[in-house]
């Protein structure tokens, strides 16, 4: 049995009238089967931390169960003591991160889009990437004193070269075609940026701003060890120093969590941009 097309549909395309095909939505069990390989590699990890170090003879100042670390998380008093310092943490990794984003991409587009610039500034800027941040540390303070600058200028020093290095690749990586084409269409320096650069640029930011969150996450650690009177990096060193082991995993917990958190943000954030972006490739001048 065959089936005909007619004259004016000759090939059987869906007339204007079809209702069109829903998409398909992955179903509960593929998304279970998904995470599945996590939950359980999460699963083995934690059953071996709590029994692993009684089989073994550890001492709990060397490394404790996960009880015991459970225990000081839920404790009241600890847990306030965590969480109020969690935020002074997390508010000098975020205000860092996001003068080290201005600073990448703005510098990153002037990089990419300027070869004189490239060659003039970009040694200096890996130079100055090289230095080691705790030994930069000490001098922020001599500079600016013990408040919230020497932190954030520790935590922009290390967000802001993998924002830049991303930018200025995704820049230099644009298709040439495209630029002739804003040029034959007498596009302006400011529409050429907007509606062809910065969308084509959009998914080396947001690789870099990835890596940059946790890096700043690590500066603001990295300068609370050497200049601080309150968050997670204090916390960290005076439980060292007392040998509460359990302590130091407790925070080591949170700052991870901190970590997937803002990862998480990032993921969502880049979805959306990357539609608009991806809605701003036509060329509408």
């Amino acid at each position: 049995m065959t089936t005909s097309t007619s004259a004016a549909d000759p090939v059987g395309l869906p007339q204007a009238g079809d209702a069109p095909a829903a998409p398909r939505r992955p179903s509960r069990a593929r998304t279970t089967m998904r995470w599945l390989p996590s939950i359980v590699l999460l699963a083995v990890i934690l059953v071996a931390w709590q029994f692993l170090p009684g089989l073994t003879g550890t001492q709990s100042f060397i490394f404790p169960t996960l009880s015991a670390v459970i225990e000081r998380l839920t404790t009241p008093e600890t847990l306030q003591l965590y969480l109020s310092n969690a935020w002074v943490t997390t508010y000098e990794a975020l205000i860092g991160l996001a003068i080290g984003l201005v600073l990448g991409v703005l510098i990153g587009f002037l990089l990419g889009t300027f070869a004189g610039a490239r060659r003039a500034l970009y040694p200096y800027l890996v130079a100055l990437q090289a230095l080691p941040k705790v030994a930069v540390a000490p001098l922020f303070v001599v500079w600016f004193g013990f408040g919230l600058a020497p932190k954030v200028l520790v935590v922009v020093m290390l967000a802001f070269f993998p924002i830049l290095v991303n930018t200025m690749s995704g820049v230099m990586s644009i298709d040439q075609d495209k630029v002739d084409l804003f040029r034959s269409l007498v596009a302006t320096r400011w529409q050429s940026w907007r509606q062809l650069l910065f969308p084509w640029a959009l998914p080396g930011i947001f690789a870099g701003l990835e890596v940059a969150a946790v890096l700043a996450l690590l500066g603001a650690i990295v300068a609370e060890f050497v200049s601080a009177r309150e968050g997670l990096g204090i916390v960290l060193q005076q439980q060292q120093n007392t040998y509460d082991t359990a302590g130091v995993f407790a925070v080591l917990i949170i700052l991870s969590a901190i970590g997937l958190l803002m990862n998480l943000a990032i993921r969502l954030v880049r979805r959306w941009a990357l539609a608009w972006s991806a809605s701003s490739q036509g060329v509408e001048l």
